[in-house]
């Protein structure tokens, strides 16, 4: 049964090789993970999360709230860095290209959230909220 497994595999990569050395030429592909739990502190960090006024609940789970923003990524982006800093949390590390998509790290005595910031396409100016909160476990 592994060896089956492991022979389907196989085939599969080797059925999407050229189609990722295709796309390589053409673009830029990449893929993040992020592994959090779905426990209780997790969901009461979270809702510790502030967002921008005008911001709507999309989704909301155990561990992440997305919401959208009818302002730009700049704005949403200006709300993060003035409201997080003022509740004890401190900006680890930034990504993204700044135009389209940013994200921010923030770290506190109480865990790690990761906010991810995407522009809307087109005219509209409009951002995606995506917050996670990862707390801290405890003993940890």
């Amino acid at each position: 049964m592994r060896q089956r497994t492991a022979l389907l595999l196989l085939l599969a990569v080797a059925a999407l090789a050229p189609m990722n050395a295709s796309a390589a030429a053409h673009g830029q592909f990449s893929v993040g993970v992020q592994v959090v739990s779905s426990a209780p502190a997790d969901r009461a960090l979270l809702a510790s999360v502030p967002a921008p006024a005008n911001a709507v609940v999309m989704l909301a789970g155990h561990n992440a709230r997305h919401h959208v923003y009818s302002g730009s990524l700049a704005q949403a982006a200006d709300f993060f860095r003035s409201a997080l800093p003022a509740s004890g949390w401190r900006l680890v590390q930034l990504g993204g290209d700044g135009e389209h998509t940013q994200e921010q790290v923030w770290e506190s005595a109480q865990g790690r959230v990761v906010v991810r910031l995407q522009a809307a396409l087109g005219n509209t100016t409009a951002t995606r909220i995506s917050l996670n909160a990862s707390a801290k476990q405890r003993g940890a």
